[in-house]
């Protein structure tokens, strides 16, 4: 089967902060979860009519076999090209594939330490563009940047400086391999870097002087796998579902009543559950429930917890004050979907005065079902826990 796409993979990074934290393995293959980190990648694009061609680095296939380990998971008809020196930067290592994309195919190539859980289908790319990015939001100047017009199209691009929300996720298509061999190649005999390296982003710059189409979209659900902090978030936080172990309730007496319900919700929607109390509807402060219901988090009995009171807001402030803890006041299913996909909340408070049984029941199913967006809500995270 004739491919329609030639997919470019440059892995061939030391991974410094990895190393820098004890991990002796190639990134591409720390396991994160039950996968390595090159199989949650390439699970984010469809590559059915790709040719894939990865560039690995020589000590990893000498050390590692990581050439083999390749083939194994995505075919033997893959290409390898083998890195055995430090480049100058993304640009000049894609260059060292030459012989590969050097043609009339459409390029697309994947700096593959991200995951987004929406597959990405190269064939949605629009057929009157020369160049396309993927995208998220964002505004922290470790990524790269693209400046759209009022009609969409890109009138410039930036690394490591926000020009708009518009940030490349690493995803980066050319009409034709041709063309980025070309520019890239201007690139290097110019000259043209940034911090001292050749950028894949910035080299679109020259095919917007040249008035070449360049257009993006913006992919929802992304996260970065670039550094060990977050690949544990990842793993801890996005790859489980809720609703596998148990939720951990708790309340004190005016919360009670909601507590006894929410039990018998969770029984209906199948979640199983541990009662850190109180017990019985009795006068009695929040502060002992809270603090054990927590503690089952900490120990990872579970991984969420619902707490009760008239108004929600005194387990909220406790909760918020123990380690390990993101609570958020909920009141109806948008803040209880939004708590979750923009702050990755592992703690719900939940006032009795103002929740209904059938408006909990509902909170409950989207509690269920909904995942962390990642992305630049990512980045306010790691702002958020320091």
């Amino acid at each position: 089967m004739n491919k329609k796409y030639n997919l470019l993979l440059p892995i061939a990074g030391r991974a410094q902060r990895f190393i820098n934290e004890g991990y002796t393995m190639p990134k591409p293959l720390i396991m994160s979860k039950d996968k390595h980190i090159i199989d949650w990648s390439m699970s984010s694009i469809n590559t059915s009519e790709c040719n894939i061609i990865f560039a690995v680095r020589l000590e990893h296939i000498n050390n590692f076999s990581i050439d083999d380990i390749l083939r194994s998971k995505f075919g033997d008809d893959i290409q390898i090209v083998v890195i055995d020196r430090v480049t100058d930067g993304s640009v000049s290592t894609c260059l060292l594939a030459k012989e590969y994309i050097d043609n009339d195919l459409p390029l697309i190539i994947y700096t593959p330490d991200v995951y987004f859980e929406n597959q990405f289908v190269p064939s949605s790319i629009p057929e009157n563009v020369d160049g396309f990015l993927l995208t998220f939001k964002a505004n922290s100047p470790a990524h790269s940047y693209v400046e759209l017009d009022e009609d969409g199209y890109a009138t410039r691009t930036a690394e490591k400086e926000v020009i708009s929300q518009n940030a490349a996720v690493g995803v980066y298509y050319y009409k034709t391999g041709k063309m980025f061999v070309k520019y890239a190649e201007e690139m290097i005999s110019q000259n043209i870097r940034t911090k001292g390296e050749f950028y894949i982003c910035p080299m679109y710059n020259q095919m917007i002087r040249d008035n070449l189409r360049v257009k993006i979209d913006q992919v929802e659900k992304m996260h970065v796998l670039g550094t060990p902090a977050e690949l544990e978030f990842f793993v801890e936080h996005v790859t489980s579902r809720f609703g596998q172990k148990p939720v951990a309730l708790c309340c004190d007496h005016s919360g009670f009543r909601m507590k006894e319900i929410a039990k018998k919700l969770l029984d209906k929607n199948d979640v199983p559950y541990i009662d850190f109390g109180t017990y019985v509807d009795k006068d009695c402060d929040y502060n002992e429930y809270v603090t054990a219901a927590v503690g089952s988090i900490s120990n990872k009995t579970s991984d969420f917890a619902m707490g009760f009171c008239r108004t929600g807001q005194g387990v909220n402030i406790l909760a918020n004050h123990l380690d390990g803890i993101r609570s958020a006041l909920v009141l109806d299913e948008y803040t209880a979907e939004y708590a979750i996909r923009h702050n990755c909340v592992n703690f719900f408070a939940i006032p009795e005065k103002y929740v209904s049984e059938d408006m909990l029941d509902r909170m409950i199913k989207i509690w269920k079902k909904t995942t962390f967006d990642g992305g630049r809500h990512m980045t306010r995270m790691k702002k958020t826990m320091g």
